[in-house]
C-alpha cells in the first residue's frame, strides 16, 4: 500500500498522494480512491491542476470546505436498480 498524505494550504490549494484513481470530478466535488479507500473532497470552484496515477500524487485548487473518507455505503438494492 502507498503512504497516503493530504495537505490544504489555506483551504486554497490541495495537495494528496496515495490517489488511485479520481472517481468523480465537478467544480464542487471531487471523488477518489485512495489506498482502497474511497475519499470525497467538496467546495466550490475545485480544478484538478495534477494528477499523475503512476505516482499517486495529486494536485487541486479551489475553495475547500470538507473531507469525507469512505462515507455511507449504497444498499445493494439501489445498487442493482440504478
Amino acid at each position: 500500500m502507498n503512504e497516503e498524505k493530504l495537505c490544504i494550504d489555506a483551504r486554497k490549494r490541495l495537495t494528496m498522494t496515495g490517489v488511485e484513481q479520481v472517481d468523480g470530478y465537478s467544480e464542487s466535488a471531487l471523488k477518489l480512491t485512495v489506498n482502497r479507500t474511497k475519499v470525497t473532497i467538496r467546495g466550490s470552484g475545485l480544478k484538478i491542476t495534477a494528477f499523475n496515477k503512476a505516482t499517486g500524487n495529486l494536485s487541486c485548487d479551489g475553495e475547500f470546505s470538507e473531507v469525507i473518507y469512505g462515507g455511507k455505503k449504497t444498499p445493494f438494492i439501489k445498487r442493482i436498480f440504478k
